[in-house]
């Protein structure tokens, strides 16, 4: 029997970005990066990155920071505990609160019971949790890099016993989160003006992909996850393969930054190959060459010129290598015209979400898809104690998954779990799970830094799917279903 739902963030992570003007020319995140008009707005403070962990078609996360209270992010149909959202800010910042302002009749909680539905993580450790349209204090001594915001429950979980000792936690297939606005406020008390990296539209490619080709697409250069990559597939090392990004539209870059190697975790970024030193310019133009210091800080590359047009290319020259794999991978990636950030959106990931739904339709898998798999159970043991264990898995559309494991006895918390990464179809009724592994017994101990040893590993397995029940082979268990 295995583990589940500890109350940790999914990912652990890392950097972000801010930036102050007197007066800033505010800019519709959309796909011209000249849409442009002159207000007169508070300091912008510029995100270096933002994501969801589930998003609805139509309703992306950069709907909460575009002044239009009607436009929401939202999550997939029948999915809500367990997802959240990410802030990346470039600069650290004071950060003394935060109000999720959501659409009504989203939460159903009950203040009476002190449930508390919303935790908030700044720089991978807990803050606070607090209520939706509530402020909510940041219990953070000194300045906040990443902020993560996660929905534990909602008021409209439902609980089935499947068993005797065994409980399901279920969510209902309509319901969903929404929210209209997120406000950060600084240790002043003003509320910061959030300014996202723009959105632009184009297409990227990149010479070679290592399989599976959904896991490690060039369209995760710019998801802002450092945690999934672009790896090359080439029988080398990485040497002359390039990427080519190409706009829809005519843009201006002055600087690039890059989050180097394979970020997931310090034994993925030490095993796989790393990027040294590459060429950038317009594609078709010279270029000039830089270098990248190996390490996983995020490296901002101040162009020696800026460069103007629709088409450039990236082109690896040299590289640092991998203890374990010649594959080099690349975390992230965001391009500058001066102050304001922007990346590439391409209609890869959309293609490989549709391609996975259509692969998995005839399947059990497919019920699995995007919902929340919460297992409870409860044993009697010897001594007289009792036993508790408390399992949930996402599988996602979009290839990615979090698992999360909780397991107590005489009502201590003896270790915490949470695994995340990609999954891949074996066939009909088999999966492979792939990706970061971490054993916790003290989480806030381990966000401090004070934990003895590393307790994150590389890890895989294979989980087999049945209508009744998901049974993972090595190291997840097994998770019953209605």
């Amino acid at each position: 029997m295995k583990k589940a739902t500890c109350r940790a963030l999914p990912i652990l992570l890392f950097f972000a970005a801010c930036g102050n003007e007197p007066t800033q020319k505010t800019t519709n995140n959309s796909d011209s990066p000249k849409n442009t008009t002159e207000v007169n707005l508070p300091p912008a403070t510029y995100l270096e990155g933002i994501y969801a962990t589930s998003t609805a078609v139509g309703k992306g996360v950069e709907n909460l920071f575009d002044a239009n209270p009607s436009s929401v992010w939202q999550t997939l149909p029948g999915t809500g505990p367990d997802e959240g959202i990410m802030l990346y800010f470039q600069d650290a910042l004071p950060i003394a609160g935060i109000e999720i302002e959501s659409k009504e009749g989203v939460f159903a909680i009950n203040p009476e019971k002190n449930d508390a539905p919303i935790l908030i993580y700044t720089n991978g450790q807990a803050a606070n949790a607090g209520m939706p349209n509530a402020r909510i204090s940041v219990n953070q001594n000194g300045l906040v890099k990443s902020l993560f915001i996660r929905f534990t429950l909602t008021g409209k979980e439902e609980t089935e016993t499947l068993r005797e000792g065994v409980n399901l936690y279920s969510y209902p297939k309509d319901a969903f989160i929404s929210i209209s606005e997120i406000k950060v406020m600084n240790d002043k008390g003003e509320t910061l003006r959030l300014v996202p990296p723009q959105s632009l539209k184009g297409t990227v490619i990149a010479s070679s992909t290592l399989a599976p080709e959904a896991a490690y697409s060039p369209a995760n250069l710019f998801d802002s996850r450092k945690e999934f990559v672009w790896a090359e597939g080439a029988p080398s090392s990485g040497e002359g393969e390039f990427l080519t990004f190409d706009f829809d539209q005519p843009v201006e870059i002055t600087a690039i930054q890059i989050w180097n190697g394979y970020q997931r975790s310090n034994e993925h970024f030490s095993a796989n190959a790393r990027l040294r030193d590459f060429d950038f310019g317009v594609k078709g133009a010279s270029s000039n060459a830089y270098t990248l210091r190996d390490t996983k800080a995020g490296q901002k590359i101040e162009l020696r010129a800026p460069v103007k047009g629709s088409s450039f290319e990236l082109k690896i020259k040299s590289i640092y290598p991998g203890k374990s794999y010649k594959d080099l991978a690349i975390s992230d990636l965001v391009f500058y015209n001066r102050a304001q950030p922007f990346v590439l959106r391409s209609n890869l990931p959309e293609k490989y979400q549709a391609t996975l739904r259509s692969t998995a339709a005839s399947s059990p898998i497919a019920k699995l898809l995007d919902k929340r798999i919460s297992n409870h159970i409860t044993e009697d043991v010897p001594d007289g104690d009792i036993f508790f264990t408390s399992n949930s898995i996402i599988l996602r559309s979009d290839g990615t998954f979090v698992y999360y494991s909780d397991n107590s006895s005489g009502g201590n918390l003896d270790i915490s779990t949470i695994a995340d990464g990609n999954w891949e179809m074996l066939s009909g009724s088999q999966i492979k799970v792939f990706g970061k592994w971490t054993d916790l017994v003290n989480w806030p101990e381990y966000y401090k830094g004070n934990a003895q040893k590393n307790p994150t590993r590389i890890f895989k397995d294979v989980l087999t799917v049945s209508a009744s029940k998901v049974v993972g082979t090595k190291m997840m268990g097994t998770f019953y279903l209605k």
